[in-house]
C-alpha cells in the first residue's frame, strides 16, 4: 500500500528532537511541532505583506516539506556551527536526500519535486519560508527561558553575538525580504535573549 510509506515517514518525522524546547524547557521540540508551527506563521505573515506577490499555497506546501529530509538524517544543532560543521551537515543531509527521494519515487514523486523546488532556493516562496524558518528557535527559546542555552552553556554575549551575525548573513543573502522578515528576525533574536536573561537573573 502506498500510503503506508508516507505514514511510517511521517510517524518517523514527527521522532525527530530538535535543540529547543517546550515552553515547560522540558520537552524538546520536535520535527513536527517545528513544521505545524512554521506552516501556520508562513501561511499569516505571506498573507499581511501581499505586495510580496507570494503564492501562499506554495509558500505553505514548502513549509509542510522543508525539513522532511531530516526524517532519514535527524537535526543539527546549528548554533554557532563552524564552516566545517556546516560542510559536514550539508554532506549528510544530501546523502539523507538520495535515500528520502527513493523512497518518495515513483509512488510520491511530486513530493520529491517540490522537495528538490524547495532545495533549490530558486521560487520566491522557497527563499521566503527558508528565511521565516530561522525566526521560529528564536521563538522557542524565548518561551522557554532559552533551555537550550543553559543545555549548552553560553551566555547572554554569546547569543547575541551568533544572533548578530545571523541577521547580518540572511538579511544579505535573501535581500527581498529584509524589509518584511529582517524586523521579526531581530524582534525574535531580541525576545529571546530578554527571555534569557531574566532566567539567568533568578
Amino acid at each position: 500500500m502506498n500510503l503506508l510509506v508516507l505514514a511510517d515517514l511521517a510517524l518517523q518525522f514527527g521522532r525527530v528532537h530538535r535543540v529547543t524546547f517546550h515552553p515547560d524547557g522540558l520537552r524538546p521540540e520536535t520535527d513536527t511541532d517545528h513544521t505545524v508551527m512554521l506552516g501556520w506563521m508562513a501561511i499569516s505573515v505571506a498573507k499581511a505583506h501581499p505586495q510580496l506577490l507570494l503564492d501562499v499555497g506554495l509558500v505553505a506546501q514548502f513549509a509542510l516539506i522543508h525539513d522532511m529530509v531530516e526524517a532519514e538524517c535527524g537535526d543539527t544543532n546549528s548554533f554557532g556551527i563552524t564552516p566545517e560543521g556546516k560542510a559536514a551537515k550539508d554532506a549528510r543531509e544530501a546523502e539523507a536526500m538520495v535515500r528520502l527521494v527513493t523512497r518518495l519515487t515513483p509512488s510520491h514523486f511530486h513530493l520529491a519535486v517540490l522537495l528538490t523546488a524547495y532545495e533549490e532556493q530558486e521560487k520566491p516562496e522557497a527563499r521566503f519560508v527558508r528565511y521565516l524558518d530561522k525566526v521560529l528557535p528564536k521563538l522557542t527559546h524565548a518561551l522557554n527561558g532559552g533551555s537550550a542555552f543553559l543545555e549548552m552553556g553560553v551566555s547572554v554575549e554569546e547569543v547575541r553575538k551568533v544572533d548578530d551575525i545571523q541577521i547580518d548573513a540572511l538579511n544579505t543573502q535573501y535581500p527581498e525580504f529584509a524589509s518584511t522578515l529582517g524586523p521579526l528576525l531581530t524582534e525574535a533574536c531580541a525576545a529571546s535573549e530578554v527571555a534569557y536573561r531574566a532566567r539567568q537573573t533568578l
